[in-house]
């Protein structure tokens, strides 16, 4: 068994969820049977239109690289 780490990351997915206040990032690694995850949760609800998940998945990777 292999350890990946954030460097194994390949590609982050942002998806907001349906409360409309829950973000959940999907980093993806060349593994399709791992995958890191984590969240953060907004003050106020957005709706999907306004979701712009690019800029989001830029918060994604941001986070997982600080660790790194």
């Amino acid at each position: 068994m292999t350890t990946l780490d954030v460097t194994d990351i390949v590609s982050v997915e942002a998806v907001l969820c349906e409360d409309s206040r829950t973000v959940f990032f999907y980093g993806h690694t060349l593994n399709e049977d791992e995958t890191f995850t984590t969240s953060t949760t907004l003050p106020l609800a957005i709706t999907e239109d306004a979701f712009l998940a690019t800029d989001w998945a830029a918060v994604g990777w941001l986070h997982w690289m600080e660790q790194a």
